[in-house]
């Protein structure tokens, strides 16, 4: 389920089942980003510019960002996938998720998908990779 957080400015999106806690906004803007705290997302902890470039380093993209008022998130780049090392494919742009029976899922990049199989939200990777130690060159 989708949760939005907005300082009137910026609405800033988190889906949850898309988060892989790779700790990119937390690190970044712990004013922000805090899981001791309730909202975890203090809009008012940074500028919407400083908000923004750290959600723009969301490797699974549950966070995202859009003006307050828009009905849509920025326009997206075409699809990219990296491969990270000992750790997931990374999807970025506006690549659709078709599901087993070949329908789309209604997920959209950017997002992580599982390579360790580990994930308890398969297809998408949620940092088992990190605890079970992963190593792609086995």
């Amino acid at each position: 389920m989708m949760k939005e957080y907005t300082d009137g400015e910026l609405v800033v999106q988190w889906n949850p089942e898309k988060c892989q806690h790779a700790g990119e906004c937390v690190k970044g803007l712990p004013k922000v980003f805090s899981h001791d705290s309730k909202p975890w997302i203090n809009m008012q902890g940074a500028s919407s510019e400083e908000i923004k470039s750290v959600i723009d380093r969301c490797p699974s993209g549950a966070l995202t960002y859009k003006k307050a008022g828009s009905a849509e998130e920025g326009e997206r780049n075409s699809a990219k996938i990296k491969v990270v090392k000992n750790g997931p494919f990374l999807v970025e742009g506006d690549c659709p998720l078709i599901d087993p029976e070949g329908k789309d899922a209604e997920v959209r990049g950017p997002y992580a998908l599982c390579r360790c199989g580990g994930s308890r939200k398969k297809p998408f990777c949620d940092g088992t990779h990190i605890k079970i130690g992963f190593d792609d060159t086995l």
